[in-house]
């Protein structure tokens, strides 16, 4: 999926993408029933990296993963691991690992490189491949 799908969902969602300078590279807020995605483009390095950002707070809007700062650790954990699911499973699916991997890729960063995603989520969907996780 391109970059630009993931801006044309936001906007399909009326959710507003906004420059927002702060210390993270990203975040989700809603106000009423009005969502918005803040995101620091200045610290974000790469259209990979922000693809991977974008779709990972687009699943904390999907999942129903929205979270502030009185949660606890464990609830946070628990929502960002489905929001990051979300993204992986977007945006890295597993018969797209799986092509790939038929096509010759053997490292992350092939398969990174490829899909236009960052390392890490390659990582991430990986793991919860591994554990035989194809359709959930």
């Amino acid at each position: 999926m391109k970059l630009e799908k993931l801006y044309n969902i936001a906007e399909k969602e009326n959710i507003n993408v906004i420059n927002f300078k702060m210390q993270n590279k990203a975040i989700i807020g809603c106000v009423g029933n009005n969502y918005s995605i803040g995101l620091n483009y200045s610290i974000i390095n790469n259209s990979s990296e922000e693809k991977t950002i974008l779709a990972e707070e687009l699943g904390h809007y999907y999942c129903n993963a929205l979270y502030n700062s009185n949660y606890s650790d464990i609830e946070i954990h628990k929502r960002e691991f489905r929001a990051t699911k979300w993204a992986f499973k977007t945006l890295v699916p597993y018969y797209k690992l799986q092509k790939l991997h038929e096509e010759g890729c053997k490292y992350n960063y092939e398969f990174a490189e490829k899909l236009g995603v960052t390392e890490e989520l390659i990582e991430k969907a990986y793991n919860y491949y591994s554990e035989g996780n194809y359709g959930s």
